[in-house]
């Protein structure tokens, strides 16, 4: 098993990741599905992403977080400071 399937497979359990087969841009769509075969997230990992460890790293742990917040399994305090963090500043004068 090659690195980043482990990665996959020890970041989302219980759930099982599969890669589909690279698209046109190089990137892949990450697919996890629960025990039953429903899937339940599907996400798109950019093709630069896939060449470069640290960038594949921060995109599964992004896919990570993404997979708790639909969950409902992240806390509401960190909700909020992802949320902060996502707003847009404005330099009014």
């Amino acid at each position: 098993m090659d690195r980043l399937s482990v990665l996959l497979t020890e970041t989302f359990a219980p759930y099982t990741p599969a890669l589909g087969l690279a698209r046109p841009d190089g990137g892949r769509i990450l697919t996890l599905t629960n025990d039953e075969g429903e899937v339940v997230l599907r996400r798109v990992l950019d093709g630069v992403q896939l060449a470069d460890e640290h960038q594949c790293e921060e995109a599964i742990q992004s896919v990570r977080r993404d997979l708790l917040i639909q969950e409902g399994r992240m806390e509401d305090d960190v909700i909020v400071a992802l949320r902060q963090r996502a707003q847009v500043l404005s330099y009014g004068t």
